[in-house]
């Protein structure tokens, strides 16, 4: 009996996996669609796209509520211990073994994966959002008559003051 249940546990833990991977492929995709957009100033279709990943985000908390609520079972179900996803991923190790393909495994490697390319990717975003802030600053301060000029204290705080030219 216990075996039935630790083969269920490992199909849903699986599946949710499956589909952790799915969502977070969609969150890259939109993260550099996200680029594009600020790339070409296309601020509608920007904002549409934010809200897209919005929504993408929202169904991958979702999962993350559903992914805890199976461990609190296996845990519960299976007289585990489980608190990170790596004791999960070792407790079913087992059990891959003896099947042909390591499909968890496979899953977490390739939700780590995509995981840092959003990651990459969101820095990537910031950097060029970042950068056009200080450019619309610059255009301001310039038809303004403004100059504004950045120092630093002995403890590396800034301090910005303008002059009016």
């Amino acid at each position: 009996m216990e075996q039935q249940k630790k083969e269920l546990y490992y199909f849903q833990v699986t599946d949710l996996w499956k589909r952790l991977c799915e969502e977070h492929s969609n969150l890259f995709d939109q993260t550099c669609d996200e680029y594009s957009l600020l790339l070409a100033s296309d601020l509608d279709n920007l904002e549409s796209k934010v809200a897209e990943k919005q929504e993408t985000i929202n169904r991958v908390n979702l999962l993350e509520d559903l992914r805890s609520s199976i461990i609190s079972r296996v845990n519960r179900d299976l007289n585990q211990n489980i608190t990170h996803v790596s004791d999960l991923i070792s407790y079913f190790q087992n059990f891959e073994s003896t099947l042909e393909h390591r499909h968890l495994f496979n899953f977490n490697a390739l939700l780590i994966d995509i995981i840092e390319k959003i990651q990459a990717q969101n820095r990537t975003n910031q950097l060029f959002i970042n950068k056009a802030l200080g450019s619309l600053k610059s255009i301001r301060e310039e038809a303004l008559g403004e100059k504004s000029y950045s120092t630093y204290n002995s403890r590396g705080s800034s301090k910005s003051r303008s002059l009016s030219i």
